[in-house]
């Protein structure tokens, strides 16, 4: 005798223990200095952690079977944001994803212009797992009063919306606009 899963809805997904770091790039058509991604530069905005309401305080009282009896369940909703500064030897890779992307996004669609975030999972064999690619602006873009540590090493205080509007203008200069407005 079978299962009958038609009225059912499952997800599966691989889970993969690691920490959550969110990469938040920019990227620029018309930037020749930087990290240089065929005719522009990929920039690293900044890189955050996300604070979820309870998941993070739970496992740490352990006895999950028992919390569960107290009505006491998991949820995953977003309260705030962290920043991070990631481990140094871990720069370049965040910077070969970035490109990737960039390099891909050109053979697939004509390329990617301004800000986008990898949302990965870094396991403890410094492996980096991609589970998202947003190619926006993303909430803990700059969780930071001036900016990022990453970013400020470029224009201190320069937030992505900043960046976008500075791109904007340097396109209005240089007579570039149709490079990044389709």
């Amino acid at each position: 005798m079978g299962i009958d899963l038609s009225q059912e809805s499952y997800t599966i997904q691989e889970y993969i223990l690691g920490t959550r770091y969110y990469l938040h790039y920019f990227y620029s058509p018309l930037r020749t200095q930087g990290y240089r991604v065929g005719e522009g530069s990929l920039e690293l905005m900044s890189m955050d952690r996300r604070d979820e309401s309870n998941i993070d305080e739970l496992y740490k009282l352990g006895a999950t079977e028992e919390l569960k009896k107290h009505g006491m369940f998991p949820s995953l909703v977003v309260t705030g944001n962290i920043p991070v500064v990631i481990r140094e030897s871990l720069l370049n890779k965040v910077l070969e994803m970035g490109e990737n992307v960039i390099l891909k996004s050109y053979e697939l669609f004509g390329g990617l212009i301004g800000p986008f975030c990898l949302e990965s999972i870094v396991t403890d064999k410094l492996d980096f797992k991609v589970f998202e690619i947003s190619c926006r602006i993303v909430a803990g873009t700059n969780p930071f009063i001036s900016g990022s540590p990453y970013y400020d090493l470029v224009e201190p205080g320069m937030s992505t919306g900043q960046r976008i509007a500075r791109e904007i203008k340097d396109a209005a200069r240089m007579g570039k606009l149709d490079r990044i407005l389709s």
